[in-house]
């Protein structure tokens, strides 16, 4: 495993990272049992930098992901991320959540993130100086956000005085690249960290393109993928002659981009496959290869980064109500 410095800090975290939705969501049945196995497989990799938040399974992921780490006496070896929802617009909910955040963990997260915008009439330097308050009360590090898109990202940045926004954890691949034009430009002139999450697109991207889950079936992007046979093709030529799984050509062509992907699974033996790519190489051939085959995608989906945008019409109580309702995402 290769390791790289996050962001602005000066801690060094795996240049993959594993994601926590899967386990304990409701979106993919993932069995919180595995958890630990699925962890200690991680830091057997040299995996260190692990991703969670609290609408995930309304707890369980913070809660399964905890008591793995613990367990496996890693507290101190890991490095731990988890998100707050744009439904806390102020410091006293962004408070209540990460109290919360921290009872299911059994333990202070290193990052705090803001899981997606506040709505559209609350200012956003309030939500962001609550965020700030976060560090001065203990709870957590620092600090970042997740689903900005540039403008916001910027303005965000502006909003600080005293801790500042170290990351932005957004969906980035091969076929989603629409980050490309209005967040890589801010993130790289601020060097925030960029998180990628999705980063195999549900599992298109690793070759599982016949949907099982909710997530894959009501999702756009993966059903694009499917019936790609350019990228498809591209990624198969690679494969064939570098004897790289899909996956870890997809994971090393993020890596590559100066962004740290955070790929989940419900399956340990995958993990040793996520923690492999950094250790690969593709040639400028094979890079470009795969830039060309997925251009379309840059702007396929709109000109600007927009997951999440809609639901910043939606009062923060509708938003808590809903997640809860649905026992979480």
């Amino acid at each position: 495993m290769k390791y790289k410095v996050f962001g602005k800090t000066k801690i060094k975290v795996s240049k993959v990272g594993l994601g926590f939705w899967q386990i304990g969501s409701t979106s993919w049945k993932g069995d919180v049992n595995k958890a630990k196995e699925i962890v200690k497989q991680a830091l057997d990799s040299g995996i260190n930098f692990f991703d969670t938040a609290e609408i995930y399974g309304n707890g369980k992921s913070e809660r399964s992901l905890g008591n793995a780490l613990k367990d496996l006496n890693a507290l101190d070896s890991s490095f731990v991320a988890t998100k707050v929802g744009g439904f806390r617009p102020s410091e006293y909910f962004i408070e209540k959540g990460i109290r919360r955040s921290i009872e299911n963990l059994g333990f202070k997260p290193h990052l705090l993130q803001l899981h997606w915008p506040p709505p559209m009439w609350i200012p956003l330097c309030s939500t962001i100086k609550g965020l700030e308050k976060m560090i001065d009360k203990g709870y957590v590090d620092f600090i970042g956000v997740s689903n900005f898109p540039g403008k916001l990202l910027n303005e965000a940045l502006n909003c600080t005085s005293k801790h500042e926004i170290i990351s932005n954890q957004i969906e980035y691949n091969l076929a989603y690249r629409v980050p490309e034009i209005d967040v890589f430009p801010i993130a790289k002139k601020e060097n925030v960290e960029i998180i990628a999450y999705s980063p195999l697109a549900k599992g298109a991207l690793a070759g599982a393109l016949n949907p099982y889950s909710l997530a894959q079936k009501s999702d756009k992007k993966f059903n694009i993928i499917k019936n790609d046979n350019e990228l498809i093709s591209a990624l198969n030529k690679i494969s064939q002659k570098r004897n790289y799984t899909w996956s870890q050509i997809s994971l090393k062509w993020i890596i590559n981009n100066n962004a740290l992907p955070i790929p989940g699974t419900r399956n340990k033996n995958r993990v040793i496959e996520y923690a492999n790519s950094s250790e690969i190489e593709l040639s400028e051939d094979e890079l470009s290869l795969l830039n060309n085959v997925s251009n379309k995608y840059v702007n396929m989906w709109g000109n600007k980064y927009n997951n999440l945008g809609s639901i910043r019409y939606v009062p923060c109580l509708l938003q808590y109500i809903g997640i809860k309702l649905a026992g979480g995402a």
